[in-house]
């Protein structure tokens, strides 16, 4: 209001010095003191004057505030510009990318120090505010020609990203660079700017990457050509020896039969041993065949109950189970998705394993349950057996044997069998269990599925 009060102040002043000068001027040339008439105008100018500096001094005091709050703002604005354009300062310093913008005369307008730096390197210029790109990388024409188009395209209005590379000596950079258009105010592009983000290292660990999986994919493709020429082997291998065992065994049961009475004890003894070399090689054999099957057969995944494929399992240890007095208890199982003939063979497998080691003079009790976790079921074969000592070997490799034959009959082939079918049907298979305690057999299935056919990798 200062402004407002000194303007109206010199106008009231002005305005009544005038008023009574023109009054005293009048006055003295008629030679007449004033009459009332000429104090009542001398009175109705001062008036006029005081009347018109009030509303003057109004009218200043609302222009003054609106100077005041328009130069406020005008100032806060100035501040943020400054803070913004320290910021964007500070970015630019501090930024490993390369940051540069031109003008659409293409004269550089902005860059920051990392940008002059590479193109010191790179290009052997300095760049300064106002250089012209042409003046910047004429001198080296394929990379100028390169730019050319891009600096053209942002001209045009166009943003996009483009990986390019620089070769200094032999040794080759990559730089992803982003272009864009910067609007004027007539809304055409005034100029474009561009970002470039050094890439090299990402780009040589992906085509590191990419050697590597191409190499793990030819390595894969031998393992497997290898993998199904061994199951072929081990199929034909034991399909053939069938005959010489057979032959085995006949002329076993003939020198028996021919030459029994006359043999000693010691010839006995031998010719036990004959037969019973002979019967466990056809049960490694007919397990070995099993196995081969099992990694041969194609299978279909679709909707089976595991309840069903348990009791069939029972059914078929039958024999077993009488003869052992083994109690089964099968708790509530869900529906999965996996080949029903694989899975029953898995349940037959745990069963009468859980059956075979139990323990002397106790009658084998065994549980069969499974738990819903996540996506997947958890099915657990349990029992009151002799147990094992799982750190001590994989009961799960092939031909892996934790008792001696005269103990207990077997080939070690059927736990084998049952990892390869969880991983068909993909799951996975473990083992718990305590020397003399017991043991527990658990086995994941995924939930139930649409039908498919089994495509899990060996």
């Amino acid at each position: 209001m200062k402004v407002a009060w000194r303007i109206t102040g010199i106008y009231a002043a002005v305005g009544l010095s005038w008023i009574f000068l023109s009054s005293m001027a009048v006055w003295v040339s008629v030679g007449e003191p004033p009459g009332v008439a000429s104090l009542l105008e001398l009175a109705k100018g001062c008036a006029f004057i005081l009347v018109t500096a009030l509303i003057l001094l109004v009218l200043l005091g609302r222009w003054e505030k609106e100077l005041n709050r328009r130069g406020a703002a005008l100032a806060e604005s100035n501040r943020e510009l400054t803070d913004l354009n320290a910021r964007l300062s500070g970015i630019m310093r501090g930024s490993h990318d390369l940051i540069a913008a031109w003008d659409r005369n293409r004269r550089l307008t902005a860059f920051n120090p990392r940008y002059q730096v590479v193109c010191w390197d790179f290009f052997e210029r300095d760049a300064k505010i106002g250089m012209s790109i042409e003046e910047l990388f004429s001198h080296v024409p394929d990379r100028y020609h390169l730019f050319l188009e891009c600096w053209n395209r942002t001209l045009a209005g166009e943003s996009f990203v483009q990986l390019q590379s620089l070769t200094i000596d032999g040794d080759t950079a990559w730089f992803e660079t982003s272009y864009g258009s910067l609007p004027g105010s007539d809304g055409q592009p005034s100029g474009g700017f561009h970002i470039v983000r050094d890439v090299t290292d990402r780009v040589r660990a992906e085509e590191n990457r990419r050697s590597h999986a191409e190499k793990l994919a030819k390595t894969v493709e031998t393992l497997t050509e290898a993998n199904s020429e061994l199951e072929r082997f081990a199929y034909v291998a034991s399909h053939d020896l069938q005959e010489p065992l057979r032959t085995v065994a006949c002329f076993a049961q003939l020198i028996e039969r021919d030459y029994g009475p006359t043999l000693d004890d010691r010839g006995r003894q031998y010719l036990d041993l004959v037969t019973g070399g002979a019967i466990r090689m056809h049960h490694l054999i007919n397990d070995l065949l099993a196995y081969s099957r099992t990694t041969r057969s194609e299978g279909w995944i679709e909707l089976v109950s595991a309840e069903s494929a348990c009791h069939s399992a029972l059914n078929n240890l039958r024999e077993a189970m009488d003869s052992s007095r083994a109690e089964v208890a099968i708790a509530p199982l869900p529906e999965v998705a996996a080949d029903s003939v694989m899975l029953i063979q898995v349940f037959q497998n745990l069963i009468g394993n859980a059956i075979k080691y139990r323990k002397d003079g106790t009658i084998p009790r065994i549980q069969v349950s499974a738990e819903r976790q996540d996506r997947q079921w958890v099915f657990s074969v349990t029992d009151n057996g002799i147990g094992f000592d799982p750190s001590e070997q994989d009961v799960f490799e092939l031909f892996r044997r934790l008792h001696p034959h005269s103990g207990y009959a077997g080939t070690g082939v059927g736990l084998t069998i049952c990892k390869r079918i969880v991983n068909r049907l993909g799951g996975h298979i473990w083992a718990e269990s305590v020397p003399g305690a017991g043991s527990t057999f658990r086995f994941t299935l995924p939930l139930a599925d649409t039908p498919r056919p089994i495509d899990t990798p060996l």
